[in-house]
Formats: C-alpha cells, sequence, structure tokens
C-alpha cells in the first residue's frame, strides 16, 4: 500500500555542514538525525537518503524542503536545491528562535534546530524570509553591492593618495585640478614627485605629457608643471619614501577602475535582460534602476508601498508620551542604505526634471522644511511611484493617466 504523506525535510544551515531531520506529517522522524557538508557528494547522499525512506517505508509523495535563512552560508544549498526543483521554504532566524520557545525545554542545538524546521513545515508555518523568485534580480543587488564595496575602496585609495601628494607635492592640485585624470595619473606614476620631474629635460617631460593627453596639454602647461614641480620646497628624502606607495596606490586605482567598470557592464546586461518600467521614471538612471532594483528584489514580499517605504528606512520616526504624537521627525534610516542613497540622488534629479515631483517638492519647501527634508519626502514619494509601476508592470508616464 502506498502512503502519500508528505515528506518534511528541515536543514540547519551552518558554514561547514548542515544538519537535517526528516518527519512525516505525523511528525514521526523516519530515520536518525543526520549531516551533510556543502558538498555535491554530499547533497547526492541527501536525496539518496530521500529516495530510500520512500521505498522503506512505502512513500510516494512530495518533498518538502525547509532552511534558516542564516546568513550567506543557506544560499549554495538553497540554489541546488531550487536548480533541481525542489519545494523550498526559506525561514527567518527569528521565526525558528519564536517556534523553539514553545517547546517546555527550549533546548538549542543544530541537530535540533532541523527539527524545529521539520515541525515548521509540518504546522505549515507561513515563511517570513523572502524566496529568491527571480534569480537575476538576486544577481543584480549581489553586483552593485560589490560594486559600491568596490568603489568604497577606491576612494580610500584616494584620500590616501591626495594626502602624499600635498606631503611631497604641495600645490600640486592648483596646476592639475583633475588629479585623477589619466594625464595627471600617468605623471605621478612615472616621476612620483617634483625631484623626478627636474630632474629631465623641459622637452622629454613635454613629449610625455603631450602624448598621453593626446595634445590636449600645451607646451605651455608643461612649462608650468615643470616650473611648479622646481619652485616647491621638496623633501627629497621623504620622496623616496611616499613614492613607493603612490605608485602603490595608483596602480590599486586603475585596477579598481577596471573592475568597477566591469561590474557596471554586468550589471547593464541583466538590468537590460530584467526590462524593468521603473526606467521610464525621471531621475531612475542606468546606474541608479539596478541598484534600486537589486535592492528591492520580488516585489511581491511588500503588501503596500507604506511597508516599502519602512524597508527603505524613509518612514518618519513616531515619538509619543501621553496624548501627544508626532510622526513627522526624522527618518528611521532602516533598512538598505544602498537604496536610501540611490532613492535621494534619483529624487534630486527627479525634482529637477518632472512636473510631478517638483511640484511636490516645493509643496515641502513651502511648508517650511529644509532642502534636504524636503527631498527625503521626495524620495518616498518617487520609492511609492515605482512601488506601483513594479505592482501594475506600467510604465510611469501611463500610471500618470
Amino acid at each position: 500500500m502506498i502512503n502519500n504523506s508528505i515528506l518534511y525535510v528541515g536543514i540547519d544551515v551552518s558554514k561547514d555542514k548542515c544538519d537535517v531531520c526528516i518527519k512525516n506529517r505525523d511528525g514521526n522522524e523516519l530515520t536518525k538525525r543526520f549531516q551533510v557538508s556543502n558538498t555535491k557528494a554530499d547533497i547526492a547522499k541527501l536525496y539518496e537518503t530521500i529516495e530510500w525512506i520512500k521505498s522503506k517505508k512505502s512513500v510516494n509523495s512530495d518533498v518538502v524542503f525547509g532552511l534558516e535563512a542564516t546568513g550567506i552560508y543557506y544560499l549554495p544549498l538553497y540554489l541546488a536545491l531550487k536548480r533541481d526543483g525542489n519545494k523550498i521554504k526559506l525561514y527567518n532566524p527569528i521565526q525558528t528562535s519564536a517556534f523553539r520557545k514553545t517547546n517546555i525545554r527550549k533546548t538549542k542545538t543544530d541537530p535540533i534546530d532541523s527539527a524545529i524546521i521539520a515541525d515548521m513545515l509540518r504546522y505549515s508555518e507561513p515563511p517570513l524570509a523572502s524566496e529568491i523568485k527571480d534569480l537575476n534580480l538576486y544577481q543584480l543587488r549581489e553586483l552593485v553591492r560589490v560594486r559600491r564595496r568596490l568603489i568604497e575602496k577606491r576612494t580610500i585609495c584616494k584620500v590616501q593618495l591626495v594626502r602624499d601628494l600635498d606631503l611631497i607635492w604641495p600645490g600640486y592640485k592648483t596646476i592639475m585640478p583633475r588629479v585623477f585624470g589619466k594625464t595627471s595619473m600617468i605623471i605621478l606614476k612615472k616621476y612620483s614627485g617634483p625631484s623626478k620631474v627636474i630632474s629631465q629635460q623641459i622637452d622629454q617631460f613635454h613629449e610625455l605629457v603631450s602624448k598621453v593627453s593626446r595634445s590636449r596639454i600645451s607646451r605651455t602647461k608643461a612649462e608650468e608643471i615643470y616650473a611648479h614641480a622646481g619652485s616647491i620646497l621638496a623633501a627629497p628624502e621623504l620622496e623616496s619614501i611616499v613614492s613607493v606607495d603612490m605608485k602603490n596606490l595608483i596602480t590599486q586605482i586603475e585596477l579598481l577602475d577596471e573592475q568597477i567598470y566591469s561590474m557596471e557592464k554586468k550589471t547593464h546586461r541583466i538590468a537590460v535582460k530584467i526590462d524593468s518600467k521603473i526606467m521610464s521614471i525621471p531621475g531612475i538612471s542606468g546606474i541608479l534602476g539596478p541598484i534600486i532594483l537589486g535592492e528591492i528584489g520580488d516585489i511581491d514580499r511588500f503588501p503596500s508601498a507604506k511597508k516599502l517605504v519602512a524597508f527603505a528606512g524613509l518612514d518618519p520616526v513616531i515619538s509619543q508620551s501621553g496624548r501627544i504624537q508626532n510622526s513627522t521627525g526624522p527618518i528611521s534610516k532602516r533598512g538598505s542604505p544602498l537604496l536610501r542613497q540611490a532613492l535621494f540622488l534619483g529624487a534630486n534629479v527627479a525634482r529637477q526634471n518632472d512636473e510631478n515631483l517638483r511640484g511636490y517638492y516645493e509643496k515641502k519647501r513651502s511648508e517650511g522644511k529644509h532642502h534636504y527634508s524636503a527631498l527625503n519626502a521626495t524620495a518616498a514619494k518617487l520609492l511609492r511611484i515605482v512601488f506601483w509601476v513594479l505592482k501594475n508592470n506600467k510604465e510611469y508616464q501611463l500610471i500618470l493617466k
């Protein structure tokens, strides 16, 4: 006789291993709890164990996997199970913690957690962690976050390079305002400091800067740079040391520039594949659009625009004392700072190019709000527009009509 009971596979994921508990609808464990590592061979063993249970217990039914969304560790297993077409539910660690408290003993170990997750599946506990429905959106989120980290690293390198310049070539920025321009970076990489510049003849120096700038730097400008290098109070004792750091920083900046450009190309390709209607909204450019899409993810996670605004941390902090309640305080700044920054930048552009958002911004200013407060309110308005565009899958102009 074939039993159509569902198999509930609870998996507690950690960095190096996964604890597994398999139960039936009645809560009976169908095999001893066991561990699998994050390898293809062990995942194959997991499938073999499930098939063995089916044959031994005469079970011919669906299998549902439950995982706790712990940091980033669950992702490789989750994606592997998803690729194989399995039914998966993701649970927030807060949920499993709350469910554990219903147990009198309240013991916490990884094997016990796997059994708790299996029970949550049995009781049809609604998962609060977000399922990755669209892998393109998830890839987009990772790409824009990697790009952000690369930009932050490049900024640190640039700050350090300016510090080194101020130390051995004071006033360089007055003659080469675009310190990080191509010509400037080549000059600094080749000569590092003023002493090495004036160690060459002016003709040789002019030939180099003319070549790398494609003749945009004239002989007069080259002579100005050369004269400045010879006139400042140089410190050869420091220059020989700091120049090593400068060359290293310039190499890092060039490498980071290449990596950022590579991330932007990949981001653009995925954004084109998604073809989201939010790109029709004024202020949302080819860079800001993917950031907003990636950080929001699946729009169905948010039942209302208000929830999405709160997720971005653009909702006001509410304070109450007695009968007095203030809901016009500063924004909460919870949620994704990257999403909030993208919306802030987008709102600043949109208020200058879109009649609807410009009117909203000016209304807030007329109420006495500071520029940045009005811009925060406009960013929240922009996010509500994003919500409706994504929910209705219509372009911005069509929604206005």
